[in-house]
């Protein structure tokens, strides 16, 4: 078994995006150095770039379930609020 270099680069920077370890325009940046130096392929740097759109897309999705999670308790805590100041306002009202 023989180890490969350009393997390693391209896996590396790719476990290193999806991980969270490195931004995704640094990983770019390495990317093209390696191809310069003739270290990765062409093709190794479109699967890097390639899994930088995949993981900007998926945080992006967590991103709005996140936001659309957050929107809808502060609605059921505004329709408890409400459900509140109603009863305050008809207890106030009989004494």
């Amino acid at each position: 078994m023989s180890f490969d270099l350009s393997e390693f680069l391209t896996e590396g920077l790719i476990d290193s995006i999806n991980n969270g370890l490195i931004p995704s325009d640094l990983a770019t940046v390495y990317a093209g150095n390696y191809l310069v130096k003739s270290l990765i392929t062409q093709t190794q740097v479109t699967q890097v770039s390639d899994a930088i759109v995949a993981y900007k897309a998926e945080q992006a999705e967590a991103e709005a379930k996140a936001s659309k999670e957050a929107q809808e308790v502060a609605t059921r805590a505004d329709s408890s609020l409400a459900a509140q100041t109603e009863a305050t306002v008809d207890n106030n009202s009989v004494q």
